[in-house]
Formats: structure tokens, sequence, C-alpha cells
């Protein structure tokens, strides 16, 4: 009796600041599409706006770094519900414009289970979803992929 193999289960993930798509790869099965918005507050400029300050004593107050740590912690979370929504895959191409990618990648190197799985970083440009769908499936059925699969085997035969 031939041994049956469980389907390979990839996503890639475009993303910045303000969304994500994740698109879910089951072998030939057509990509499903997730989107997520992140809900971290971007930098609104209202024309006529001076800066806020308080003058405490002799120093100047300004919410600046609140704002920053506010951002930071929402940050996080959208990384966290991101990563939820991965738990299934085993392989992860993350690409994208800015840094959040490497913010993203450093939430799923944290998370146990999931330490190893992604494949690939790269920096794109801003994508619609349908030129997201066509990236995370070029990467996935190109030499790069192919290279990464050969390389892990290879580590596990060696370590175990």
């Amino acid at each position: 009796m031939k041994k049956m193999k469980p389907p390979e289960k990839k996503a890639g993930i475009w993303l910045d600041q303000e969304s994500a798509y994740i698109i879910h790869l089951v072998n030939e099965a057509p990509p499903v599409v997730e989107k997520l918005v992140s809900g971290v507050e971007s930098r609104i400029r209202i024309p006529g706006e001076g800066r806020v300050m308080a003058r405490f004593g002799q120093s100047f107050l300004n919410d600046q770094e609140k704002k920053q740590h506010r951002q930071h912690n929402q940050r996080q979370h959208f990384f966290k519900t991101l990563v939820d929504h991965l738990r299934q895959d085993e392989f992860l191409y993350l690409f994208g414009p800015g840094k959040a990618k490497e913010g993203l990648n450093n939430a799923i190197e944290k998370e146990k289970g999931l330490a190893g799985r992604v494949t690939a970083i790269e920096t794109t440009d801003k994508l619609t979803r349908k030129g997201a769908v066509q990236q995370a499936a070029s990467y996935f059925n190109g030499e790069a992929f192919r290279l990464f699969k050969k390389n892990r085997k290879k580590a596990l035969k060696a370590a175990g």
C-alpha cells in the first residue's frame, strides 16, 4: 500500500502597517485569501495643527512617547492576531513594504511550535489582493522555495 503524504500547507503574508493579506495555499486547491486590518494609529495631520505640549516648571512635556508606546502595543496585538491565523501552516513567506514583516517574523520566532517556519522575507511594493496572490504563488512554485525544502530535509536527516 502506498504511503500518502499529508498536504503541504503554505501561506504567503503580504503586510504593511495598515493591513495584511494572508494567502493560504494547499496543494493544487485555489488560494484562500484573508484580509486583516491592523487598527494601528497612523499619523493624521490636521491643517493648522500645532505642536501639543505643556510646560511643567523648566521642562516641556508632549504626548509623543505615549503615542509611540500605544502604536507599539497595537502593532504587537496585530502580530499576535496574525500568528493565530498562521498556526496550521507549515511554510510561511513574508513580503511587503516597510518593517512590519520583520516585526511579524520576530513574533513568529517567539511562538512555541512556529519557530523555523518562515522560508523567506522579501521587500516588495504595495500590492493589490490579486498581486499578493500572484507573488505568493510564484514564490512557492519557484526555485528558492524548492532549495529551502531541500536544505531543510538535509538538516532534519543530519539532526535525526
